[in-house]
């Protein structure tokens, strides 16, 4: 559904059914649900590049390299349940990968990320930057289009494998089509998604508004 027009009313103007149901009802049902996706990520595969594996490509990020970080489709994720995309945000690609949100409609949008990470030893450097636009893994090195980061605290660390939990929350003005991705970075080679804790990794967005 379109963002709605807001309508001023004059004084004396006549009131139909079509002028309640475009500037009443369709706006409080657009408010009631507004654009909005939710994707998950699991566990592809172990920390080490030659033992990635599954449906969706690689489940692992090589160390000291910035890396976008792929999502399950809506409903294919962790918790089907709790995933959704009636906004149509979530295109598949690599590998039916989601690799980015697109906006469908300019506003003010809310993105969360939150990322359970497990790395192949202890890591002094795990980072994870938000972005709009970004469309290749180079562009993450700039900056220049990132507008959320945040390095995660460990949490435990046993048998050489390390944990490491994280998320961001943020507002972004988007127009309609651009972007928004997520990409992770640390100076050991990691895996993002645990199944022991589902839907603890995942990248939300949310229509909230839109500026005057």
């Amino acid at each position: 559904m379109a963002t709605p027009t807001v309508h001023i009313w004059r004084q004396r103007e006549i009131v139909t059914a079509d002028t309640m149901n475009r500037f009443v009802r369709d706006v409080h049902t657009f408010l009631y649900r507004p654009p909005a996706c939710k994707v998950t990520a699991r566990q592809r595969g172990s920390h080490s590049g030659a033992n990635a594996s599954g449906a969706y490509g690689r489940g692992w990020i090589p160390f000291n390299s910035w890396t976008t970080i792929p999502w399950s489709a809506p409903g294919r994720g962790t918790q089907p349940a709790e995933e959704y995309d009636p906004s149509g945000m979530a295109k598949p690609g690599e590998g039916e990968a989601v690799w980015r949100l697109v906006a469908p409609e300019d506003g003010l949008y809310a993105v969360t990320f939150g990322g359970v990470i497990e790395t192949n030893g202890e890591a002094n450097n795990v980072h994870f930057r938000l972005a709009k636009n970004q469309m290749t893994d180079g562009q993450w090195n700039t900056g220049s289009a990132v507008f959320a980061s945040h390095c995660p605290g460990r949490t435990q660390a046993t048998d050489g494998v390390s944990r490491y939990i994280g998320s961001i929350s943020t507002t972004i003005n988007l127009a309609r089509g651009e972007t928004v991705s997520a990409a992770g970075i640390a100076d050991k080679d990691f895996i993002l998604g645990r199944s022991d804790v589902p839907g603890r990794s995942f990248l939300e967005m949310r229509w909230v508004g839109r500026l005057p």
